[in-house]
Order: structure tokens, then sequence, then C-alpha cells
């Protein structure tokens, strides 16, 4: 399963940069290198069974708490 997903990385990098690098687009190259490093982050903890903290609760706490926000 790892190996697929690297594959799935790999053909979507292949198939999206090079257009990127050759419009010089680089401010795009650099948003799409950084999700692209966080998905495949999460996916590689999820296919290796490693248990993936839920952002919710955090975001919560940062609404609730620190600015004072009530979304009830």
């Amino acid at each position: 399963m790892t190996f697929l997903l690297i594959v799935a990385f790999i053909g979507l990098i292949l198939f999206e940069v090079p257009g990127l690098i050759r419009d010089k687009s680089w401010r795009e190259l650099a948003v799409y290198t950084f999700l692209m490093s966080i998905a495949f982050m999460l996916s590689l903890l999820l296919t290796l069974n490693i248990t993936v903290p839920n952002p919710v609760r955090d975001t919560q706490y940062f609404v609730k708490n620190l600015l004072h926000l009530s979304y009830e």
C-alpha cells in the first residue's frame, strides 16, 4: 500500500510540476509543494496505521478561548 501511495504522488507531481515550471509560476509551485508535502505526510501516516490527531479540538480551543467567539 505504501508503494502505491508513493507511485500516486509521484504521478501527480510529474503531471503538475512541469507546467508550473514552464509557466514560471514560482509562487504556485511553492504552494503546491507545501500542500502536497502535507498531504503526502498525512497519507503516509494513515497508510502506516499511525493515529493522526484531529485538528478540530485545537481549532475549537483557539476560536472559543483565545478569540472569545461563540459559534453556538
